[in-house]
């Protein structure tokens, strides 16, 4: 008769009486604690451009769409893009978590030129019906870059 054996990981660090590592949460008094891994000032200028993409969306959004303003405002967004979000690098980030900030980070870059593309498409529109349906991509490429803030947000 073979003896069958479970390995089960420990997955319970206990780090003192009051602070435990389980499933890689810091709990502190019994309470979950998520350590961050993007630092307080990339977290800052990341906060700071989601902002700004939803106050574009909201332009783009609005009822009586004025294609000028919306370029103002992107041209005010693409500069802090650059000033602020293209300039940042993996360096200050946890090395569990720059793989995925990394791609986060292409992934941004890669959308805010697509938006640049899109805006040209929308200003360049003839006809009402055209210019709907590239306000509507132009409002999508929007909401992904809202949520890749989020997810850099989440690291």
């Amino acid at each position: 008769m073979k003896a069958e054996f479970e390995f089960k990981p420990q997955r319970q660090l206990f780090l003192s009486n009051r602070c435990y590592l389980k499933d890689k949460i810091l709990y502190i008094n019994s309470k979950p604690t998520r350590a961050k891994m993007l630092p307080q000032s990339q977290r800052e200028c990341y906060q700071t451009f989601q902002n700004a993409l939803e106050e574009l969306h909201q332009t783009v959004a609005a009822s009586d769409l004025q294609v000028a303003t919306l370029r103002d405002h992107f041209q005010d967004v693409q500069q802090l893009f650059q000033s602020q979000i293209a300039s940042l690098s993996a360096d200050d980030v946890s090395p569990d978590y720059a793989s995925r900030w990394q791609s986060i980070q292409t992934e941004i870059y890669k959308q805010m030129r697509l938006l640049e593309t899109d805006l040209m498409l929308l200003q360049a529109s003839r006809s009402s019906a055209t210019s709907r349906s590239r306000a509507s991509t132009v409002g999508d490429r929007i909401n992904t870059l809202i949520k890749y803030c989020e997810a850099l947000l989440q690291l």
